[in-house]
Formats: C-alpha cells, structure tokens, sequence
C-alpha cells in the first residue's frame, strides 16, 4: 500500500491525533501526538489492512538548532580537544526531542515511519513495548543515550552506559567528563584516526610481511 493511503487510514483511526504526513522527503513520515502514538502503533499493527508486525528500528532524536518546520542548523555534540580535554560551550540548547519509529509489514511488504516531538523539559513518551516487545530495548537505548522516557516501560534501564553514569552522551549540550569515578579520562576529538599509522608510511602500514613461497 502506497504510503499516504496508509496514513488516510491512520488518521481516520486516530482523529486530531494524527498531525500530517510530509510526503515529500527522503523518508516520508506521519507525525503523531505522543500521547497517541501507543494507540497508533497498535493500530497500524492490528489493522489487517496494514499488518505492521515488524518494528524495525526506533531512534532517538535531538533536533536542537531545528526550528518545528525543521529550519535552522543542526548542532553538533560536544567533544573532545586535541589535547583531549571535553569540549565547553555556554549555549543553552532549546530544541526539541523527537522519536522515530520505523515499521514493516512481512506480508504486505510495505514501511511506514511515524514521528513524535516533545519539549526539551518534557521529554515523555508511552512505551510501544505493548506492541512490539523489541521496543523496550531501543526504548532503554533512547533514554541511556538521550534521556526520553518512555512511560509505561517496564525495565527502564541504562543500556548501554553505566547505571551510575551522569547525563545522556548523545544529547548535543552533553558535555564529555573529564574525569571517571576517580579516573582521568584523555578523550579524542571526532575527526581523529583511532588507529593511526605508526610505522611504514601511507602506502606501508606497519605489520608482518608477506609470507614468502
């Protein structure tokens, strides 16, 4: 089913719960109330017409620098130095959290994606773990690395950070720790090559040679 049919079905479903449909992009995607979107996961799954049993992947979004029409400059996530010391800045981020999530049918082979944005204060969305249980383990990976929550969930963990780890790494006003429980941390900028040349030259890297015969 062609993409824009599948949201007429949606919003019918869900009334003044669905918000619009951007065909025109990359990706086309739904946007949804976030307090509509377990009651629209579950339809789009349940309807026969849609069959969406698969939830692909569910992604985290911080659309700080973005305005609600998506104008605006992305802001990068804050670092390490040269000398490996955590990047500073004293811009207040302001944007929004989103999430994506991103569906397939097996039997009718069609995708859908829908979208919900939520205030940067308020960062809370119902758990669709209801509806696919793999949710609940990207559902846990937004939150470690990004700080939504997601309601209803029922194992809201940490994933992939220590449970004592302070703040979400991916949010773009994070800044990177300079210290650990006590341990000096000597970060790397981004752009660095973790796995430099140390011997050779650029067309000779360093290592064995070739065997013989």
């Amino acid at each position: 089913m062609e993409q824009n049919a599948i949201y007429e079905l949606l919003a019918g479903a869900l009334g003044d719960g669905a918000l619009g449909f951007t065909e025109n992009a990359l990706e086309p995607w739904a946007a949804v109330e976030p307090a509509k979107v377990a009651a629209a996961c579950r339809f789009l799954r349940g309807d026969p017409r849609l069959d969406f049993d698969q939830l692909m992947c569910l992604s985290g979004i911080d659309w700080d620098g973005l305005d609600e029409a998506g104008k605006g400059k992305s802001v990068s996530i804050l670092g390490y130095s040269d000398d490996g010391q955590p990047e500073q800045s004293d811009r207040v981020a302001t944007g929004d959290f989103g999430v994506a999530y991103h569906l397939y049918s097996h039997a009718l082979r069609h995708k859908f994606t829908l979208r919900v944005r939520v205030p940067r204060d308020a960062a809370t969305v119902p758990t669709v773990s209801g509806v696919w249980s793999t949710a609940a383990w990207h559902e846990r990976e937004a939150w470690d690395l990004l700080g939504i929550t997601f309601a209803g969930h029922p194992d809201p963990r940490r994933m992939l950070m220590e449970e004592d780890w302070v703040g979400h790494p991916l949010r773009k006003d994070y800044v990177m720790p300079g210290l650990w429980n006590g341990v000096p941390l000597q970060g790397q900028p981004y752009n660095a090559n973790p796995f430099p040349v140390t011997s050779g030259g650029p067309d000779k890297p360093a290592g064995d040679k070739p065997a013989e015969g």
